[in-house]
């Protein structure tokens, strides 16, 4: 029985999504804690772009294990995250080198964190409904 009906295309947006803002929150709180790093360089991960080219239909990523302990990993070239490192501001008043600015990070850290949870919710929702369809509505 082919069951692509039930996990549709919105499904594994939201999958994908999860995974970014995941990968995100990890690069966020990276940056944050080296705020007083000296000529620690922050990064940016590019979630929406990431997004927005996972859209389009990109052709599968087949990759290997090179070891027998690695996980089995299937999904395809947008899965890999862009991730670019943020210039210096030339109004920063840091003569350190570093380009944290907390202000900019927290406010990236509550944004990611609401997309992240909203995501979670379409999911939780979607598996309600599943449910309740498979229950027969009671």
């Amino acid at each position: 029985m082919k069951t692509n009906f039930i996990f549709d295309k919105n499904m594994t947006a939201l999958e994908r999504s999860l995974n970014y803002r995941s990968m995100n929150q990890k690069l966020i709180v990276s940056n944050i804690a080296n705020m007083d790093t000296p000529n620690y360089k922050a990064f940016k991960m590019m979630v929406d772009e990431k997004m927005q080219a996972a859209s389009q239909d990109n052709p599968p990523l087949n990759m290997t294990r090179t070891q027998i302990g690695h996980m089995a990993i299937t999904g395809n070239a947008t899965d890999l995250g862009n991730v670019e490192r943020v210039e210096s501001s030339p109004l920063s008043l840091r003569g350190d080198g570093n380009t944290v600015e907390l202000d900019t990070e927290m406010a990236n850290l509550a944004e990611n964190t609401l997309m992240y949870n909203t995501a979670t919710r379409i999911i939780s929702n979607k598996f309600k409904l599943l449910r309740d369809v498979i229950k027969g509505g009671q």
